[in-house]
């Protein structure tokens, strides 16, 4: 379990960073090009393309995170149905098959990035090669199927219902006076 929890760590500190410097970057390139056109009368034209490529590394590496956080969107109406064995089942059940799903997607995304490149395709303004900017789908794919897979092993390891690796399976109670 310790080394499960280092590789947990480990992930969840690589994704941080790159979530948060991606958003930064997006928001200082949108910034700089809006203060360009507006004040010095000329557009920076790399500025759209550049947003674009980290918007896809935040969108896959931001799946990961989710799942990292038990963040993901849950439909929880039938799920809420069974008793507490039955949702460890059911949550062993969900979070190895999304694992597989992701990983499923990764060759799918894999055999793109082939074709991709094989096309020998760059970006129009900075002419770089879009397989490189593409290699970040499979990678947060992949990572999102190893959070799934923590998930999954934290489920048959604990007692508890766990959402993803350190987030247990816990409604909010009301507090009083609220419905």
């Amino acid at each position: 379990m310790a080394l499960l929890t280092r590789l947990f760590a480990g992930i969840q500190r690589i994704e941080e960073f790159l979530l948060g410097w991606s958003i930064i970057a997006i928001a200082a390139l949108t910034i700089s090009n809006v203060f360009c056109r507006a004040v010095l009368q000329f557009s920076l034209p790399f500025t759209g393309e550049l947003s674009q490529f980290f918007m896809i590394m935040v969108t896959f590496v931001g799946l990961s995170y989710a799942a990292s956080r038990g963040r993901h969107i849950r439909m929880t109406a039938l799920y809420d149905q069974f008793s507490p064995r039955g949702r460890k089942v059911l949550m062993i059940a969900i979070s190895a098959s999304t694992a597989a799903l992701m990983l499923v997607l990764a060759w799918y995304s894999f055999q793109y990035i082939g074709t991709v490149r094989f096309l020998e395709s760059v970006s129009p303004v900075l002419q770089v090669p879009l397989y490189v900017v593409y290699l970040l789908v499979p990678l947060g794919l992949i990572s999102a199927a190893i959070q799934y897979a923590l998930t999954t092993a934290r489920n048959v390891m604990s007692p508890d219902v766990y959402i993803s690796f350190d987030v247990k399976d816990e409604y909010d109670q009301p507090l009083d006076g609220e419905i």
